[in-house]
């Protein structure tokens, strides 16, 4: 996601080997890439302040599929809210998802110009519309093309973002308003979102849920049933979730280790908070289907070759 200028936090929810496919071409002011992933995956971070983004679902399953914290229609596109300067969203496992990436000015200046300056409200007040089937093909197909049939010519390219936006107009435009949903977070799933930025930031040391309380300034009940509804997990689990995640994270990177001065899995494991060897080693091996050593050898692996 960094090849994209966004450094978003991505946690695996579901226990085994993560398999999958990352895949991204750049137009003129505008990305589309793809994520294909064997476990469900939960993206969170800054997205910036113009930023306006329009993602569905390409192929596999999407019960999972959740943006901010919202269950999505099958034909759907999603996360074009333009005033969100955050992502939060889930990928079913055996997804592949296509995302759109550009400019919220761009895409506000194309839309005026063209005479649609209606559109600016209603997608501001919506983040999810619905499609009818043939349109979210006609969508899907169309994007996919453009991944695989990479552009150079930077003529060519912004005439293809001009396309693109076209393409993206239609499918707002041509659809009954009351297909978009109204965005609305309640104050459980605003928490949970939070917990989520906040566990990746303090994900050093284990934490008591009563001191979740106090920092939340909400209730031990809220942000229980916060997490049980978008994650079917709570919040003690969540957090433990994610610093195996980090721990994960950091044995894959030399660089990480580097900066931390961490050496040995023991080092790694500790500083994020994990004292019992056995019990750490059991956790990271249930949730990834690998020993932390054999992550730590599939780096040094890559690095040699």
């Amino acid at each position: 996601m960094k090849r994209l200028g966004k450094d978003l936090d991505v946690l695996q929810l579901t226990r085994g080997p993560l398999e999958g496919y990352f895949s991204v071409v750049h137009l003129s002011g505008l990305s589309i890439f793809s994520i294909e992933t064997s476990q469900l995956l939960l993206l969170n971070g800054e997205r910036g302040d113009d930023c306006i983004s329009f993602c569905l679902v390409s192929s596999g399953l999407h019960e999972d599929h959740r943006v901010h914290a919202h269950t999505i229609d099958p034909y759907s596109i999603n996360g074009f809210k333009p005033d969100i300067t955050e992502s939060h969203f889930q990928l079913s496992a055996g997804s592949k998802t296509l995302f759109t990436v550009t400019s919220a000015r761009q895409f506000k200046t194309f839309l005026e110009r063209y005479g649609h300056q209606d559109l600016l409200e209603t997608i501001h007040n919506s983040n999810s519309l619905k499609l009818n089937p043939q349109l979210h093909q006609l969508t899907n197909s169309k994007l996919a093309w453009y991944l695989s049939h990479p552009i150079a010519n930077a003529q060519q390219r912004s005439l293809h973002t001009s396309n693109l936006f076209t393409l993206i107009l239609e499918a707002l435009s041509q659809e009954n308003k009351i297909n978009f949903e109204k965005y609305n977070l309640s104050p459980r799933q605003k928490i949970v979102q939070e917990l989520v930025g906040w566990g990746f930031g303090n994900s050093t040391n284990p934490i008591k849920l009563d001191d979740l309380v106090n920092i939340f300034f909400s209730s031990r009940r809220t942000i229980i049933q916060g997490c049980k509804e978008n994650f079917d997990i709570g919040p003690m689990e969540l957090l433990r979730l994610i610093r195996l995640e980090q721990v994960n994270k950091t044995l894959r990177s030399n660089k990480i280790r580097e900066s931390l001065e961490l050496t040995k899995i023991g080092d790694v494991a500790s500083y994020f908070g994990f004292t019992s060897r056995g019990h750490f080693s059991a956790a990271y091996q249930n949730q990834y289907g690998e020993t932390p050593r054999q992550t730590l050898l599939k780096t040094k692996h890559q690095l040699l070759a």
